[in-house]
């Protein structure tokens, strides 16, 4: 049975044509109409609709209208590492990883939230208007928890010129909709795939757990959304291509989740290599212990469970770190 908290109509979204580059144009449309309606009331924490962007159709909340071309003029630097996933495919592990291999294995600075540390590019784009307001009432008295929630909920490009080299930044955008001088300036860039089994379980109950999103229908309703596109962020299947597409180009790495986890020594070698940071086998060691999943799992710098007194995960849905195991058990 479909859950509803509310009966929202989806208003009437506009066309927006973005120039990206010369001549070239990418058209963000709002997606169809009953489709619209049905995600805007699946979605608790989306208050306006959905949005379809360029020839793939990524899907996209309402507020991507009005940040796209923020988006596509953040200044990169060519010592930036940037982390580019589909949701749910191992990206606060390469985040952490990443993060540990181009800060000489800081273990002291690794206890600051790794949001902080690396931050997740687009989140802003989770924070509808509306929601924002609604987690400040919520923690009203609390100054510290309101601030952080103003916080978290600003955009990262608002920032991202004051965060210290070298930069590690998150990103669930897939290549064609990164920086536009990315390329140019030969900004390394790791992207992670995942089997799509694990993935929508996963994903499943990530939105679920964020208030953001807060997710009221079911699992199998949500399946034949991620088959259809029709999830944030989707499609899967033009996401993952697009980073296969990649994996020949000098400044990407291509990386399997199933690999990192079956060959976490050997994946950050790959890794450290890639960044150009050696590690003798006692860093890497000390390293791989440090993102085992029972480490990790238990760690306070990644795994968001803060965030529940905050109000901005559910306290009754599984936590942000899962099991991290293979093969599309509902453990993942």
């Amino acid at each position: 049975m479909q859950m509803i908290h509310e009966n929202r109509t989806a208003p009437k979204l506009a066309k927006i044509l973005i120039t990206r580059k010369m001549a070239e144009q990418l058209e963000i449309l709002p997606l169809d109409e009953d489709v619209n309606q049905q995600l805007l009331e699946d979605h608790g924490g989306e208050r306006t609709g959905w949005h379809v962007v360029g020839p793939k159709k990524y899907c996209f909340p309402s507020r991507y209208a009005t940040e796209a071309d923020k988006f596509f003029k953040i200044k990169t630097r060519n010592d930036d590492v940037w982390i580019s996933t589909f949701p749910r495919s191992g990206t606060t592990l390469t985040q952490e990883l990443v993060w540990m291999v181009m800060n000489d294995c800081d273990y002291e600075g690794a206890k600051r939230g790794l949001w902080e540390r690396s931050p997740f590019v687009e989140l802003c784009l989770l924070f509808h208007p509306e929601t924002i307001e609604k987690f400040v009432r919520e923690n009203e008295g609390n100054l510290e928890r309101q601030k952080y929630i103003l916080g978290m909920s600003t955009p990262v490009y608002e920032y991202m010129d004051y965060m210290p080299s070298p930069r590690v930044i998150k990103t669930h955008f897939p290549p064609s909709l990164l920086p536009l001088d990315l390329d140019e300036n030969g900004v390394k860039v790791i992207y992670v795939a995942r089997n799509p089994k694990d993935v929508v379980i996963s994903y499943y109950h990530l939105l679920k757990l964020w208030r953001t999103s807060d997710y009221l229908n079911t699992f199998e309703h949500f399946i034949n959304q991620f088959v259809n596109g029709h999830v944030p962020w989707g499609p899967f299947w033009s996401h993952v291509q697009e980073g296969w597409d990649k994996k020949h180009q000098d400044n990407y790495l291509f990386l399997f989740y199933e690999d990192i986890i079956k060959d976490m020594k050997g994946t950050i070698r790959t890794v450290a290599e890639f960044l150009n940071k050696p590690m003798n086998d006692e860093e890497v060691e000390k390293l791989a212990d440090h993102l085992h999943i029972s480490n990790f799992k238990n760690n306070p710098a990644v795994n968001f469970e803060d965030h529940r007194e905050i109000g901005i995960l559910n306290k009754s849905e599984q936590g942000f770190i899962r099991q991290g195991k293979l093969k599309y058990s509902h453990n993942t």
